[in-house]
């Protein structure tokens, strides 16, 4: 069966991008590893709709997410969590940044910071600065019933999960691809959303002799990540508290679940791999779940690492007052794909390659949930 588009990954870039398309009118089919949409990195992450205040050493990463920054409020308020005060500290030590630092990168940026007394949130000597900034969380699963029923009005659109693909067959003028149940659908325009595996479906371009493609992979480390959810005292729902720029922590708002979300940079990751293909001990235990060919999701995966709550809840009452509680509820766990150049200066870009220009073929990576308008141009 032939479409004007082929997506793989059902993210939200995966179902930005089959929206675009169908208000064109184009026939799309977007395919799914897992049971269903947003289960793995749009879900699993810290909700940030960023304005920039995370990349201090990257000037380029945060004015791309203020630019974007009004535009997905707009157009996804209903999903957006607003109603809390966002609280950016800097460590009196061991920090990258100090306050003079933050607050000139913030006027060099153009983007809002308002000085706070330290010793409203934080222990006596912790941080030389804190600010409240302009920035929200926005709550995945809102999002996801809303382009789900975008989508459904659309007849030109079709969503299949479960899908495993066995190999991608570029002939002079389309893609064939070809499923594990035998099916094969056709376009000559592919889009690889999938984030995390962008490199293992690359792999499995092939032309038409069977050869592989060899089409360059993204430079990744590859970080298995755990997100804990926690609740939170009745005077912490309406504050987020992010102390950086270093190994330190977030602890803020998960959306619209009333719970807060919990993550330190050394304690985040548990797992690294710099392997083009990922390769974690985790896989041999994981029986056949996971393989650097095809990767499981990681929330579901029997071998998934125990939680490093004991360790990231030391962290962050270090810092906080007392008076600011909060204890475990669960944990989610991701794979999150970061770009090896961005370990100098902790940028984030989007990268979105135009591999093959006929038939097309673009690979998208992107961390920052306000940064998908860049699709527009290349669909």
């Amino acid at each position: 069966m032939s479409y004007d588009k082929i997506i793989i990954g059902a993210g939200l870039y995966g179902l930005y991008a089959a929206d675009f398309c169908a208000q064109k009118g184009e026939k799309v089919l977007v395919l799914e590893y897992d049971k269903a949409p947003f289960m793995r990195a749009t879900y699993i992450n810290q909700a940030r709709v960023h304005m920039g205040y995370h990349y201090p050493r990257s000037i380029s990463t945060a004015t791309k997410s203020a630019h974007y920054f009004d535009r997905f409020n707009e157009d996804y308020g209903f999903c957006v969590h607003t109603r809390f005060e966002q609280i950016y500290a800097t460590s009196a030590a061991f920090s990258w940044t100090d306050a003079g630092q933050f607050k000139k990168f913030c006027c060099n940026s153009n983007i809002y910071c308002d000085e706070v007394s330290v010793d409203k949130y934080f222990n006596n000597g912790m941080c030389d600065g804190a600010f409240v900034t302009k920035e929200y969380t926005y709550d995945a699963q809102i999002l996801k019933q809303y382009f789900l029923d975008r989508l459904k009005k659309h007849p030109n659109v079709t969503i299949e999960y479960g899908i495993r693909i066995q190999k991608i067959v570029q002939k002079i003028s389309h893609f064939d691809v070809y499923l594990q149940d035998g099916t094969i659908y056709t376009t000559d325009f592919l889009v690889n959303a999938t984030y995390a595996s962008s490199n293992q479906i690359l792999s499995l371009v092939k032309d038409g002799d069977e050869n592989s493609k060899n089409y360059e992979p993204f430079k990744i480390k590859y970080e298995l990540c755990e997100i804990i959810l926690c609740e939170i005292s009745e005077n912490f729902k309406n504050v987020g508290i992010t102390v950086m720029d270093g190994p330190f922590f977030s602890i803020m708002p998960f959306g619209k679940t009333g719970y807060h979300s919990l993550t330190a940079v050394t304690f985040t990751p548990h797992v690294t791999s710099y392997d083009s293909l990922p390769q974690f001990e985790c896989q041999k235990k994981a029986e056949n779940y996971c393989s650097p060919g095809q990767l499981g999701n990681c929330n579901d995966c029997p071998a998934k690492p125990q939680s490093a709550w004991p360790y990231m809840s030391q962290m962050a009452r270090k810092y906080l007052k007392k008076d600011y509680e909060f204890k475990y509820k669960e944990s989610l766990f991701s794979m999150k794909p970061i770009l090896q150049a961005s370990e100098i200066d902790d940028s984030r870009p989007t990268v979105i390659k135009k591999l093959s220009d006929n038939p097309v073929l673009i690979s998208i990576l992107s961390g920052k949930i306000n940064t998908v308008y860049d699709l527009d141009e290349v669909l």
